[in-house]
């Protein structure tokens, strides 16, 4: 089973990603960034699929809550976006609740 979680962590960070090269595209729909998202959009759906063949669905979908998390964190990281301490303490809420969850 720790399999399936580790890929539907991957699954959550190439969702993320996807987020950033949309940001990067900068609205222009023909930017090829745009591609790159859509791909990285597309290998997180197919982990999720798999990791649905294992799990049952209240099991798996907890995790996509760990994309607003590691947004927030690539938008700090890659935009130089701000952080402030609500921001922290939702991640941290959100690590919790899916911990939880899939305990």
């Amino acid at each position: 089973m720790t399999k399936i979680y580790i890929l539907l962590i991957i699954s959550s960070v190439t969702a993320s990603v996807g987020q950033v090269f949309f940001k990067l595209a900068k609205g222009n729909v023909f930017n090829p960034f745009v591609v790159i998202g859509l791909l990285m959009y597309g290998l997180s759906t197919l982990l999720w699929i798999y990791a649905l063949k294992y799990l049952p669905l209240s099991k798996v979908y907890p995790f996509t809550f760990l994309t607003f998390g590691l947004v927030l964190l690539l938008s700090y990281l890659i935009f130089n976006e701000r952080l402030n301490l609500l921001n922290m303490l939702g991640v941290i809420l959100i690590l919790i609740g899916v911990y939880l969850s899939v305990k």
